[in-house]
Parts: C-alpha cells; structure tokens; sequence
C-alpha cells in the first residue's frame, strides 16, 4: 500500500534528494570553493606579483613563529570569548524578561534590543568612538561618580573594542536564548514551586539547566562572528589594537601579502571551527546532565 502511495504521488526518496540539489549547489559555489581557493593560497609563494606553484607549509611556520602574530591570535581569542560571555550574561536577564513578562514595557525593551540592528555597523562603531574619546561622555560620567581623577579615553584599547562588539552581537544573543526560554514549559516551574522551592532555587535547578543549550547557542554564534570581525576593531582600535581580521587587511593592502594574508584568514577559519566545535561538546553535555 505504501509503495501504490509513493508511485501513485510520485513523492520517493529520490524526489527528495532532487529538491536538495539547488541548496547543496548553492552551498558548494558560496562556501566550498571560495574555502578551498583561499587553503590553496595560503599553501603558495609570491616572488612580486608572481605566484610560484610550489606547495610550501612556510607561510604557516613563519606565522606561529612569529611572536607577534602569536600575541594577536590570543588577543582576538580571548576578547571573542569575553564578547561571547558578556553577552550571554547580560542577555538572559533580558531575554527572560522578555518571555516570563507581561508588562507593557516589553514593547520598550524590544525595541531596545533591535535598535543597534537598525544602524550600519560602521555607523554604530563611529558613535562609541566619539563617546569614548576623552572627552567624551563615558569619561565624563566616571568623574562625575568619583571613580575617575582625571579624563581617560578607552580609544585604542581592548576595552573599547570588547565594548562596541557587545553592543553590536547582544542582540543575537538575546534571541537566541528567548528561543530556548520559549521552549521551557512553565509548568515545570510552577512544579517546582509546589514542591517548596523558592525562586532562586526554581531558577537554579530548573530553568537555566533547561535553558543553557540556547545560552550556549548565542555564545557560539556571537564568538564565531567576533573571531571574524573587522569594522568595530579597526575603528575602536586606532590602529594600536591588531586583530587577526585587522591582520589580513593590513597583509593585504598594505604589505601585499596575499599568501600570509591566506594563512591568516585559514588560521581564523580553522581556529573557529575547533573552538566552536569544544563549545557545542560542551552544550551537549551540559543539556545531558541536565537531563
């Protein structure tokens, strides 16, 4: 009967395979061969503007040799995992806010998470540059509540940069972890509760166990984009904090590089992919336990 159905309607396993040709095509054109075009280079030498088509792992070793390369690297890992973990931190409080209340001040708050989606990225980045200038309002306000002397400007800093990322990747955080809150049945709270426990205690051993996949979810994609992120590093740096995506531009079009600017964005890649890779682990058994 089964198998009249199929031949009858013409809906096998084949015509399945058929409607996933266009996304997989798609997939290989935008994704795999740029990929593989970019490994490839970054195996080659340039002798001026000629390529010798001799395949080589020197552009990696002089790379991780490098002491200075080597101090980027960790700069741009640890200031995405700070991205990552900020956002996280500061997007569940809203997030839940978002799911659990029914105040009419969720519109408000709303439109507060996508406000910095509404703006360029350049356009954002060039607003925290102007109020982290010395003179500008967040060092105003520091003296103002006595935890400053004297006027500082966080342009240039790390500080800087970690704070524009967070402004520009919290709200992807923010939805993700709404979409994992949305997916926790309230009863199993109001459970809790019956049972004796109080509000922390609900928090603590039910919710959040139950809500961490798409906590881990917003790091992973927040971390994945500042490991790649060039436009609110190279503003909010000032040309004193180098990034790994900094790194590329400058071998690129400054040093002409094209073969380290290669290996670069590969190193980007494959450190992405690693750590990204540690962090779902990570989810998965996280949501095990908590199961």
């Amino acid at each position: 009967m089964l198998l009249q159905r199929t031949q009858s309607t013409g809906r096998g396993p084949g015509r399945h395979r058929v409607l996933q040709v266009p996304a997989v095509l798609w997939l290989v054109c935008v994704f795999l061969i740029p990929v593989g075009i970019l490994l490839s280079a970054s195996f080659l030498e340039y002798e001026g503007p000629n390529v010798v088509f001799d395949p080589t792992v020197g552009n990696y070793t002089a790379l991780f040799s490098d002491r200075y390369f080597l101090r980027i690297l960790w700069a741009t890992v640890w200031m995405s995992l700070a991205v990552a973990v900020i956002c996280a931190v500061l997007s569940y409080p809203i997030a839940h806010f978002l799911v659990r209340s029914t105040s009419r001040m969720r519109v408000l708050v709303v439109g507060l998470v996508v406000s910095p989606m509404v703006a360029s990225v350049v356009v954002r980045t060039y607003g925290w540059l102007v109020l982290l200038e010395k003179d500008g309002l967040v060092s105003q306000l520091l003296q103002g509540v006595g935890l400053l002397d004297a006027p500082i400007g966080l342009r240039g800093t790390h500080a800087a940069i970690v704070i524009g990322l967070v402004h520009v990747l919290l709200p992807f955080s923010v939805f993700t972890t709404m979409s994992s809150l949305q997916a926790v049945d309230p009863t199993f709270e109001r459970a809790a509760r019956d049972l004796g426990a109080g509000p922390v205690t609900t928090f603590v051993r039910v919710t959040l166990p139950l809500s961490l996949s798409g906590v881990m979810a917003g790091m992973i994609l927040v971390f994945a984009i500042c490991l790649g992120a060039f436009a609110t590093p190279s503003v909010l740096g000032g040309g004193r904090v180098q990034t790994l995506a900094t790194l590329v531009q400058e071998a690129m079009i400054i040093t002409g590089e094209w073969a380290q600017a290669s290996a670069v964005s590969a190193v980007i890649l494959l450190l992405g992919l690693v750590i990204v890779s540690a962090l779902l682990w990570s989810a998965r058994l996280t949501q095990r336990q908590a199961r």
